[in-house]
């Protein structure tokens, strides 16, 4: 009997742990405390695929190396391979995906692999912020109604895609757009910036569609830059609110690194709210402290 070569043998582990997880929910077991990355289970097609396409490079690298099957493989060799990658200069965000996937393959912690990964700096990571070349082939009067929903809420592109009429919701002259199923599972109610409220409700008003934006959202609108924008807005909302009431808004949250900036900890966990984070220091990262750098 022939035996199966190392991309094989990775490829059918992968494909059993993502039948395994076919219609189980990852944030139900999550939630359950059950949940870890050792799971024998793959619960998104995309992570199946993200895995396999790992999976096939490291096998490449490995059959290069004279490692012909899985039972000949030490976990050092997957550091080797990451140390050789890093070299060759993957960002540490690919080595963490690399060193996932294999973790998966292995059924262990990628820490086991002896490769100490590099420190992932919030001023490397390359989203748009800023204005970009895109942002010229962007017809902002044709695509007005989409930025201001995405300017108004915040939302993530995938959201906006979802979002239905029905959603709308208007509580003491406010607005908010309600059960956003966000990353994670998390849902939530995202209020709508006090200058795009009468924006916000006329484009709900006039959908005549089950979503209100029935078509792709195209790639030049710069989702992630307006929810950067509104995270910083919503700050500034939230904290004049807060010192309108005579709440205290001493600054109690202080990053650290180059940037160093100090901010209102309870205001953040509003906005963080809004943002469909759980943690406060992930919008301060990837949102807020761009715009007060």
């Amino acid at each position: 009997m022939r035996t199966q070569r190392i991309d094989q043998e990775i490829f059918d582990i992968l494909k059993r742990q993502f039948d395994r997880g076919k219609g189980v929910s990852r944030h139900a077991i999550k939630k359950k405390g059950v949940f870890s990355a050792q799971t024998n289970m793959i619960h998104s097609k995309r992570t199946f695929q993200t895995y396999r396409q790992q999976g096939k490079a490291f096998a490449k690298w490995a059959r290069a190396n004279n490692i012909r099957k899985l039972k000949d493989l030490n976990k050092t060799d997957v550091g080797r391979w990451l140390e050789e990658r890093q070299n060759i200069g993957d960002s540490p965000y690919t080595l963490k995906t690399r060193a996932a996937a294999m973790a998966k393959v292995l059924r262990c912690s990628s820490t086991d692999f002896g490769f100490k990964f590099p420190i992932r700096k919030s001023e490397d990571i390359k989203r748009s912020r800023n204005p970009v070349k895109m942002d010229d082939r962007l017809d902002e009067e044709k695509q007005a109604d989409i930025i201001a929903v995405a300017k108004g809420t915040g939302m993530r592109r995938v959201e906006l895609q979802r979002l239905r009429p029905e959603l709308l919701e208007i509580r003491d002259g406010i607005a908010y757009v309600s059960a956003i199923n966000g990353k994670g599972g998390l849902i939530r109610k995202v209020p709508v910036l006090e200058k795009y409220q009468e924006a916000v409700i006329d484009v709900f008003k006039r959908c005549e569609t089950k979503k209100v934006f029935p078509d792709k959202i195209s790639t030049y609108i710069d989702v992630h830059g307006y929810r950067g924008g509104y995270a910083k807005e919503m700050y500034d909302q939230v904290l004049a609110k807060k010192f309108a009431k005579g709440e205290d808004v001493t600054p109690d949250y202080h990053t650290r690194g180059e940037v160093r900036i100090s901010l209102n900890k309870a205001a953040l966990a509003e906005v963080s709210k809004a943002l469909g984070h759980k943690r406060i220091n992930v919008s301060v990262t990837h949102y807020l402290k761009h715009h007060f750098s």
